[in-house]
């Protein structure tokens, strides 16, 4: 009895501390999130453009990436008031993102000459010096990918960047001390219309801070203590990719390396899929992406075009002996050179779409290892179905393919001593492809003006061909 009694004691103290533990732990957690920080890195989002969504990946990915370098500091997103509600929800309850929902700042500049549309909202990142929760922001844009942790920015004084460009410094990654006045100033200075380059944020900082360039280099204190003034930041802060293609490895001997950069071509930025193997450092970003984010949002539709490809693929195969009474169907008086060269035309624009279609039905976002690989099966099904429509030779109708793929592994190749031999050996293959691929296409001509002449073989649609033992007579 006694015994028993003890059992149901230490089983109640055991219980206990294993709820106090529990109850500890959440504690513990709630006041981890809950800790106010002086600091933040912030990033813009607003609606307009046909590349909202992929810059709202790559917004997620890029934030979420800080985490693995224990920042000490909030993660936050000047939001414009019309981006999804959904997109909120997830930047928030997912990716443990502040978001700040703001109203558009209105560009004076959109009817100047050479303005660019898609920089018509980027003024809201004029929002970042009214964060006034903060002492000090890194403002960046979504195409950076981080390297290792760069806290010590938060030393620096009240405007500090990096000048990528020997006279114009980079928005892509700038800090500042925010402050209402100077937030009021900025607007004031839209209203009156500042001089404006470009008609973007780039130009309107530019002009707001002319004298950057004769900044001091900014070095963090070692004892942690923050700077006052304006700086220029170490070109470490913000390396831009074009240094890496060079040398295929970073090269920058000033700063510590810490953030990457890619203020290339609009459709060449990192997050699409085509952007590796032709830009190597396209790998690196899905490689963070995939570590903490994933691809569950494109999966069910890349899972989808490869089983529609795939059904191309064998109804082809399954009515090939077909194709040739579909296409070649009338009397030779009918074919005069104008339907001929018609017909050749045909043929090409087929071609042509064999290699474009299959490119804008992939999501954009997916991982290169995923994308190019539908790619491929997609425009080896189409190119199966106009060599079976045509009745065209099929080694060459897929030289192009094969070429296309091997020009792939040229690319992807991993041990090139620089980016100058690798560009070497991309033209030397691309030299030695050409006369397979232009031999193809004569092949393929020839082909079908073979076709075009033998074409009283072909019996009409619904019209009974002639029996085998007279075709044997003549």
């Amino acid at each position: 009895m006694a015994g028993g009694t003890i059992k149901c004691l230490v089983l109640v103290l055991a219980i206990s501390l294993l709820a106090t533990d529990v109850l500890g732990r959440q504690e513990v957690e709630e006041k981890r999130h809950d800790t106010k920080h002086r600091h933040a890195y912030a990033a813009m989002m607003y609606m307009g453009t046909p590349r909202d969504y992929e810059f709202y990946v790559a917004l997620r990915v890029m934030m979420r990436s800080l985490v693995k370098f224990q920042i000490q500091a909030d993660r936050v997103v000047i939001a414009s008031s019309d981006v999804p509600a959904q997109w909120v929800q997830a930047m928030e309850k997912e990716d443990g993102l502040k978001v700040v929902t703001v109203q558009n700042l209105k560009n004076p500049y959109e009817f100047q000459g050479g303005f660019n549309p898609r920089f018509k909202l980027t003024m809201n990142k004029l929002y970042a010096w009214n964060l006034l929760d903060y002492d000090r922001v890194v403002m960046l844009d979504s195409d950076n990918l981080f390297l290792q942790n760069t806290d010590e920015l938060f030393q620096c004084g009240q405007f500090c960047a990096v000048f990528i460009n020997p006279c114009i410094f980079h928005t892509g990654l700038f800090v500042l001390q925010p402050s209402k006045d100077v937030f009021d100033n900025m607007l004031h200075e839209l209203e009156i219309g500042r001089s404006n380059p470009d008609g973007a944020d780039q130009g309107f900082l530019v002009s707001y801070f002319p004298d950057l360039l004769d900044r001091p280099m900014f070095y963090p204190p070692a004892n942690g203590t923050k700077v006052n003034g304006t700086y220029r930041l170490p070109l470490g802060y913000q390396m831009d990719a074009s240094y890496y293609y060079l040398k295929l490895r970073w090269n920058v001997p000033c700063g510590p390396n810490s953030v990457v950069t890619f203020p290339s071509a609009p459709w060449f930025k990192p997050w699409y899929w085509w952007s590796w193997p032709v830009l190597p450092l396209g790998l690196s970003w899905h490689e963070q992406r995939r570590n903490n984010l994933g691809y569950a949002s494109e999966l069910p539709l890349v899972l989808i075009e490869a089983a529609l490809y795939i059904s191309i693929i064998i109804v082809t195969k399954l009515v090939k002996p077909a194709c040739s009474k579909l296409c070649y169907n009338r009397r030779p008086e009918k074919w005069s050179a104008f339907m001929q060269g018609m017909l050749k035309v045909l043929v090409l624009w087929s071609m042509l779409a064999t290699y474009t279609v299959p490119f804008f039905l992939i999501p954009r976002t997916v991982h290169p290892l995923m994308g190019w690989p539908l790619y491929l099966l997609g425009t080896l099904s189409l190119a199966i179905v106009v060599a079976s429509f045509f009745v065209l030779p099929s080694l060459a109708v897929l030289t192009t393919w094969i070429g296309l793929a091997g020009s792939l592994f040229v690319m992807a190749y991993p041990w090139y001593s620089n980016g100058i031999v690798r560009a070497l050996t991309l033209f030397g293959y691309a030299f030695c492809a050409a006369p397979f691929v232009w031999a193809s296409m004569v092949k393929i001509m020839d082909s079908l003006q073979t076709h075009l002449e033998r074409e009283p073989f072909f019996p009409r649609l619904g019209e009974v061909a002639q029996g085998t033992e007279f075709s044997k007579l003549y």
